[in-house]
Order: C-alpha cells, then structure tokens, then sequence
C-alpha cells in the first residue's frame, strides 16, 4: 500500500507539474472568479422621473432587487400580495417605442414586485398587459390553477403509468400555498455553476490528455510494462490521481462559485420551495436541497468526464486527439435539440451526456428513470449512472493501455 501512494504521489507531480497544467488551472481560476464579477461590472440605464436616462452599475441594480426581495420574503403568495402586485404594475405605461421596464413608474412602483410578476404570470401565462387587467376573482385561483396546470400536464404527457403516479404523488404532497423567499444568490449560483462545471470539464481533458499517452511519446510505455508492478500499481496510481485531482478541481471551483454568489447577492432563500424557480417542477424540496443535489450531479459529471478522458488517452498516441474528442463531447450536447415529439426515453438518454448533467436542469429534469418499475428522479440516478460509467471506463482504460502495441 506504501508503494502505491508512493507511485500516486509521483503521478501527482507529472500531472500537476505540467506547463499545459500550471497555463490551464491558472486560466480556470481566473475565469471562474470573473465569471462571477464580471457579471456586476459595467452599468444599466432606465428614465428618472424627470425623463432623463440614468446610468445605474449592475452591482447597484442588482442590491435593489435583492432588498426588494427581502422585503417581500416570508409573504404568502396569495390574491392579497398578488393584486398588491397588479396595483403597482398598472402605475407602468405601456409605450410600443420603449420596454416598460425602462420607465420611471416600473422603477418607482412595480420592480418591487418583479418576482411576484414573473410566477404569476408563468401560471396565469400572461403578458403585462394581461398581469395589468388581472382581477381579484382570478388572484384568489392562483393555487388552485397551479395545481390544475400541474395536473393538466400529468394528464396528458406521454409517460407510463408510473412515472404518472410518481408526478401525481409529488403533486399530493406539494404545499398548497407558495411563500415567497427572495433567493437571488441561489439563482445566481446554479446558473453561474453551470458554466464553472464546463469550464472543469475543459480543463480535465486538457490536464488529463496526456495521463497514459504521453508514455507512448516519450518511450517509457514499454519500461511501465514490463516492470514488476507496471500493470497493476503504475495504472492503478495513474487513474487514482487523475480522479483526485478531477474531484479536487470541480470541489474547490464549486467553493469559489457558491461564496462569490452569496457574498454578493445574499444565501437568503435556501429554505424556499423548489417550486418558486420554476413551476413545472416536480419536486418537493428545497431551494438548498435542490443546489446540493444539483453540485453532486456536477461533480459526478466531471469525474466521469476524467474517466472517458483516461480512456482516450490510453487508446491514441497522442494528447491531441484526445483533447479534440472531448472538446467535441463537451460542446455538441449544447446545439443538441430533441423534437417534443420525441420520447420520454431519449430525453432521458440525452440527459446523460455529461454535458448536460453539468446544468441544473439536468439534475432537476421534469422526467424521472425507471427501471424495473422503480421511479428514480434524475438528481439521484445522474450521480450514480456516473460513478458507473466510470467503473466501465476505469477497466477499458486499463485494458487498453495494456493491450497496445509498444512501438
């Protein structure tokens, strides 16, 4: 067990030691703090109550919403909130010339209520004008036609049997009333994690490209075989470091992502409803819950990223190719577009790319896996498919680098 890690130690350093490494994570880093700031830089104008356009930076805007949102949190959305909502955005003219929110009766009155507008209308499907001619009666439907939306969706999809009655279940056992929680750091996190999880997967490719196939450049490949322990040991040392490093990598990137959001826009809003970032999905846990669940899934996603990464650079010559390969896997999932026509299964299917299980969404997909009659909700069977897929790839990796030919 003393040799092992002492050979892991030593893969270690060829990894890390690397200048394509030293270039690589010096860039993720920095890219992934800007990735975060760099969405507060630069400014937004709207008309002040003279008419004159004022310029407001982003961070600025942004600390509105979020008291704004503070304020509001803790509030049932109900037909009082709601029509208290309707009140303040019938104040905002409606100019075919200029978007509404540009005006000074949007920023005065109704940006308080802009979250509150944004659910009502995605269960109401409104535009403003429709939220502006919204009345009391219908207000006091708002759960009601929630769960009629939910239940019209149950209804007609075509799912089986089961997976019904699981979307029928998590339904039953949804709150009857929404609270709204302002979770501006939230959101902001899960959708800046998505691209800090590609930028993790690049970087992997790059760091590990050349794990086994820099051995049949530099002519070692036929000294690590046939030492004593060059099949066993040397292979197993290769990919325990290729992983540690990949785990290492996306868990401090995820660190850096999650206390950049909160420090900016605030960890309020961890014990709201799944339910108050999208209505549609079925799950009955929290906002929190959802970006833990949601991390595990990226994490699962990398780590088999650096597994098929193994895998490839033990098959080719060269890292290039490899790095080619992946690029290729990393960025055609996103112009991927399945027809709604389409079955449950290959949507299912096409979430298991690992791109795609980067995304929250993914990790949050509307569609469950089952197998043998069980229902499995993305969340936890993305995390698992990964880990096995990786088995797989470990053992072909292996076997590949032993099979090839030395030359």
């Amino acid at each position: 067990m003393n040799l092992f890690f002492e050979l892991t130690g030593y893969e270690f350093k060829k990894i890390l030691c690397r200048k394509r490494t030293v270039i690589t994570l010096t860039l993720v880093v920095l890219l992934g703090a800007l990735s975060v700031f760099g969405t507060i830089v630069g400014n937004y104008y709207y008309t002040d109550e003279n008419g004159n356009e004022v310029a407001i930076s982003r961070y600025d805007d942004d600390m509105i919403d979020r008291q704004y949102g503070e304020e509001l949190s803790g509030r049932v959305i109900d037909a009082d909130l709601i029509m208290e909502a309707v009140e303040a955005y019938r104040q905002v003219p409606l100019n075919e010339n200029s978007w509404y929110t540009n005006t000074k009766e949007y920023q005065n009155f109704a940006r308080k209520y802009s979250e509150i507008y944004g659910i009502v209308c995605r269960i109401f499907d409104l535009d403003i004008e429709g939220f502006q001619n919204l009345t009391r009666e219908q207000a006091e439907q708002f759960d009601k036609v929630r769960r009629e939306n939910r239940e019209y969706v149950i209804e007609n999809s075509v799912i089986s049997e089961n997976m019904r009655k699981y979307w029928q279940k998590c339904l039953d056992e949804s709150p009857e009333t929404l609270i709204y929680e302002y979770s501006g750091g939230y959101d902001r996190f899960v959708t800046i994690m998505y691209t800090t999880a590609i930028m993790a997967g690049a970087a992997i490719a790059i760091i590990l490209s050349g794990i086994f196939s820099e051995e049949y450049t530099s002519g070692a490949d036929g000294l690590i075989l046939s030492s004593k322990h060059g099949k066993g040991l040397v292979i197993g040392a290769k990919l325990f470091a290729a992983f540690i490093v990949s785990a290492v990598l996306i868990i401090l990137l995820t660190a850096m992502t999650y206390a950049e959001t909160m420090i900016v826009w605030g960890s309020n809003g961890a014990d709201g409803q799944l339910l108050l970032m999208g209505n549609m999905y079925p799950y009955n846990i929290t906002i929190g819950q959802s970006a833990l669940l949601y991390c595990v899934s990226a994490l699962a996603a990398c780590l088999m990223f650096a597994a098929i990464t193994s895998v490839l650079s033990a098959i080719f010559r060269t890292p290039f190719s490899t790095i080619v390969i992946m690029a290729i896997l990393l960025i055609a999932p996103m112009f991927l577009t399945l027809p709604d026509e389409a079955p449950v299964w290959l949507f299912c299917l096409e979430n298991l790319l690992p791109t795609n299980m980067m995304a929250f969404w993914g990790a949050m997909y509307d569609y469950q896996y089952e197998i043998f009659g069980l229902i499995i909700p993305p969340y936890v069977f993305l995390p698992v498919f990964a880990v096995l897929a990786s088995c797989v790839c470990v053992y072909f990796a292996c076997r590949a680098f032993r099979k090839h030919q030395i030359g």
